[in-house]
């Protein structure tokens, strides 16, 4: 699948964009803020309804404008196209999404229409902070390629919100313990799939870090289910339940899960430098993308901002090479200078200044 139109009005400090992006790489070039993030930015939104950049949607919406819309054509593996569009108006409050016409109620059924995987100048938060952003990755992965994550996922936050409330109000134990059956089921299978998911995962993830840092031995990756190992879930809930009802939350569960990225037993990020750290992060989402193809027989769209940054010439060559064997739709932001770099790479280039963007013939 590929982008193969793409509109943005009002998004950011871009006025008016329409682009025909390549099938494969399309270099955005361009001075420091220029407009080059907003416009990956905004194919970012229009994947999933979210921004990378703002918690708050709203922040997008140009100066002194009250709406922006983004839309796009997606060309399909076996040559359907389907229209999606993203819009937001600060008088309203609301997202409105669309497919093929069709409004959407949830930025899942976006997610669903076009997979996007975004490396940006945070996404180092993957190695070096908090768990969220650990499990954030992984089911990034689960969610396009099992059916059944999304469903359980959503079950379990009910019935962890249902037995949160009944804590914090200082509820019978047996007025909690009704929760625990419905926990219970939907943990140990959202358990089972992310085991499994990153069985799959390793062994792809080590190809690629061999290939753009060397890196043969002492890699890890272990995943930590949020309750301990070696007692049953129902086990663990019912054992805690004495601190949960002081504290007034569930302490135990997937919403606690946590991945560790090692490298000889030590934490990845005191291991290596930011620079490295950026090309495992590269070699994360490729292995995410190998996944979702092999598993879905489709393709995903891989976005990198400011792609050469804390990157030497030798490991970006390796990275780029990378990229020529993949079929991959890739978009790539920097400020000048890699089309020599890539003129190997079947492209695109678009020059972004002051929010105007042209192709680049």
């Amino acid at each position: 699948m590929r982008l193969q139109r793409l509109a943005i009005l009002n998004f950011r400090n871009l006025v008016d964009v329409r682009l025909e992006p390549a099938a494969r790489v399309n270099l955005v070039i361009g001075p420091n803020a220029s407009g080059k993030t907003s416009l990956l930015e905004a194919i970012h939104v229009l994947s999933c309804g979210k921004s990378f950049r703002t918690h708050k949607v709203a922040n997008t919406v140009r100066s002194g404008q009250d709406c922006f819309t983004v839309t796009g054509q997606i060309l399909g593996e076996v040559g359907e196209r389907t229209t999606l569009g993203v819009g937001y108006c600060r008088s309203e409050g609301m997202l409105r999404m669309k497919v093929a016409g069709r409004p959407l109620r949830r930025t899942s059924e976006l997610a669903a229409h076009l997979p996007v995987v975004t490396i940006h100048q945070d996404s180092h938060f993957l190695f070096s902070a908090g768990p969220r952003f650990r499990r954030r990755f992984l089911d990034w992965g689960l969610f396009h390629v099992e059916h059944g994550f999304l469903d359980a996922w959503q079950r379990f936050m009910r019935a962890l919100r249902q037995r949160n409330s009944a804590l914090q109000q200082h509820a019978a134990r047996r007025q909690t313990d009704i929760w625990i059956p419905e926990l219970q089921e939907t943990a140990s299978y959202i358990h089972g799939l992310r085991e499994a998911y990153l069985a799959e995962f390793l062994p792809i993830y080590q190809g690629y870090v061999t290939r753009l840092l060397g890196l043969r031995e002492g890699l890890g990756v272990r995943y930590q289910p949020g309750w301990p190992q070696d007692r049953a879930y129902q086990m663990a809930l019912e054992q805690s339940w004495g601190r949960d009802s002081v504290q007034g939350y569930t302490h135990y569960g997937p919403h606690r899960a946590d991945v560790a990225f090692r490298i000889d037993g030590v934490p990845l990020h005191e291991r290596v430098s930011r620079g490295q750290q950026k090309l495992l992060v590269i070699a994360t989402y490729l292995a995410f993308a190998d996944i979702y193809h092999r598993r879905t027989g489709r393709e995903c769209i891989l976005m990198i901002d400011d792609v050469a940054a804390e990157i030497d010439a030798e490991r970006l060559r390796l990275t780029f090479g990378l990229l020529a064997e993949l079929a991959l739709q890739t978009f790539l932001s920097h400020t000048e200078g890699l089309d020599r770099a890539l003129r190997d790479l079947p492209r695109k280039m678009f020059h972004v200044e002051q929010g105007t963007v042209k192709e680049v013939l």
